[in-house]
């Protein structure tokens, strides 16, 4: 594996790492944004599940950028290989903004200051009936976000090595033999024709006077 791949799939990986561990750390201290109801409205206070999920946001933006930025360059991958890794890449994207859009909303949640009541049903038998309450973020976003970072890394580092990866050398043919090139046929040619026989020579005729009429005495 070349160098180039390692340290990409390297830079991947902790950047994926990096995300999810900041998303559970946020996860732990998203509990402490609300203060108490005032009477009117909700108090919250800033808590450093703000910053932890901005940053993660951004650590799995810049995963996908990493990984997707480097795809295509001089990979060596046929057309399937490369299909196959587009597949991969595309999941590892889709796995990011899923996993931005909960971060970001986590950290929105974790801001601070003041905010009026929510309206919520109260079941789903009485469709009617609604009460009022201070909005708080439900258990699991932060932990959701970070599991999604983790396999998007997972993603885009195996779409990278595969598409990288160098193709096998074909298995030779059953008819291969050492030294004999492929396609030529494993028999012998056949030898050339024998040439003909020289054509075989006849007598020359006898000359005119020897078959003809004999010519008369005392005209010669």
């Amino acid at each position: 594996m070349e160098k180039r791949v390692v340290l990409v799939s390297a830079a991947v990986a902790v950047l994926g790492a990096a995300a999810a561990v900041l998303g559970f750390v946020a996860e732990g201290t998203k509990s402490k944004a609300f203060v108490e109801f005032d009477g009117q409205r909700c108090v919250y206070r800033r808590t450093p599940a703000l910053v932890f999920g901005v940053v993660a946001a951004l650590l799995a933006l810049a995963l996908a950028t990493a990984a997707s930025g480097c795809f295509g360059r001089g990979a060596p991958a046929s057309g399937r290989r490369r299909a196959t890794a587009f597949k991969l890449s595309t999941v590892a994207w889709v796995l990011v903004v899923v996993a931005v859009v909960m971060f970001l909303y986590g950290a929105a949640m974790n801001r601070g200051g003041t905010r009026g009541l929510s309206t919520s049903r109260r079941g789903r038998f009485y469709r009617r009936t609604y009460y009022y309450g201070c909005a708080v973020l439900r258990n699991g976003i932060f932990s959701t976000a970070s599991i999604l970072s983790a396999a998007a890394a997972a993603c885009a580092v195996a779409a990278y090595v595969y598409l990288h990866q160098m193709d096998g050398p074909a298995p030779p043919g059953p008819f291969a033999a050492p030294g004999v090139a492929m396609g030529q046929p494993q028999w012998a040619q056949p030898y050339p024709p024998p040439p003909y026989p020289p054509p075989m020579g006849y007598p020359a005729p006898p000359p005119y006077g020897g078959y003809g009429a004999k010519q008369p005495a005392g005209t010669a």
